[in-house]
């Protein structure tokens, strides 16, 4: 231990990140060797040994990037790359979000007289982080979330976190990922994934918002190991949310929301990701197409702007 220890520290140049990327190396092997659950995806995952042949070699590559942890609300989402790494503007919202919601679905007599559970839909889910925290966070067997992703490795990793979750009893609410491609999929397959659900009364999403040239000045590291897919929009940064704003007001949303109702629109139906004030009125105007209304504007903890909230109704 002591050994690989040392050499962690030469990579890393941090004593406490390199203790913590042992603790997450023994942890990995750990799991792999004894939980049932991680073995099944064992063969999808990079093995200890060649995490250690990169050790030997001159690339500083830190091990959280093969395979590590990520404090995400009140879980320990698991990261891989090229699944984008959960970040603390994302967790902020959730949290936020989630002040919201839980006085009102701690209101057993509403959800007798609605006799159904509140529909949420997580679009470009990558690592699942947003909706385990919701199903992790919310009242029990009040929720029922869905997750979408377009990439493969996300909806693999997102499923390992759920399988994890579910097996540590982390969960509360129901949770299923799903692939769907929400910029090329046509009203026939639309309408097919929504034979899934009968609407959704919450859609929430991180999508991607960098333009190709802000693309080209972010940290090397997470160029070279975060998907393409999961950081890059148009050069406005705002072509997904024009999408999801269509989505969420012709197809997505309930008709007839008893819960925005009762509610009388307290909790947005709309809740999306930005890169910052540069992309708002582009994004408003988008929202106002389509009909949406009692916008807002979330700021986070370094005071820029973070997420636009939106309704349908007054």
């Amino acid at each position: 231990m002591q050994s690989l220890l040392h050499r962690l520290l030469t990579k890393t140049n941090d004593l406490s990140q390199a203790q913590q990327e042992l603790k997450w190396l023994t942890i990995y092997v750990l799991q792999q060797t004894k939980n049932p659950i991680l073995n099944k995806v064992k063969d999808s995952m990079i093995s200890t040994n060649e995490i250690i042949k990169n050790l030997n070699s001159n690339e500083k590559i830190l091990l959280s990037k093969y395979v590590g942890t990520q404090p995400f609300c009140d879980l320990e989402i698991i990261t891989k790359p090229p699944v984008l790494i959960p970040r603390w503007e994302t967790e902020e919202w959730t949290s936020r979000l989630i002040a919201f919601l839980k006085p009102l679905l701690s209101n057993t007599a509403i959800l007798t007289s609605q006799k159904s559970s509140f529909k949420i839909i997580d679009i470009c889910t990558g690592s699942g982080c947003i909706a385990l925290s919701l199903s992790s966070a919310l009242p029990q067997n009040t929720c029922y979330i869905h997750g979408v992703d377009i990439s493969n490795d996300a909806l693999s990793l997102a499923n390992l976190n759920l399988s994890i979750m579910s097996s540590c009893k982390k969960l509360h609410n129901h949770v299923e990922f799903f692939h769907f491609d929400i910029m090329k999929s046509t009203d026939e397959q639309i309408c097919e994934f929504m034979s899934k659900s009968s609407g959704y009364d919450l859609v929430v999403s991180n999508p991607p918002y960098i333009s190709p040239y802000e693309y080209l000045t972010l940290d090397e590291d997470v160029r070279l190991w975060e998907d393409k897919l999961a950081l890059v929009a148009d050069e406005n940064g705002t072509i997904f949310h024009s999408r999801i704003a269509y989505l969420t007001a012709k197809y997505l949303l309930k008709k007839n929301s008893q819960f925005n109702k009762v509610w009388k629109n307290k909790v947005p139906q709309l809740v999306m990701e930005i890169g910052g004030s540069h992309q708002m009125s582009k994004i408003v105007e988008e929202l106002k197409k389509y009909n949406f209304k009692s916008i807002d504007i979330w700021k986070d903890g370094a005071n820029k702007d973070r997420c636009i909230v939106a309704n349908l109704h007054n």
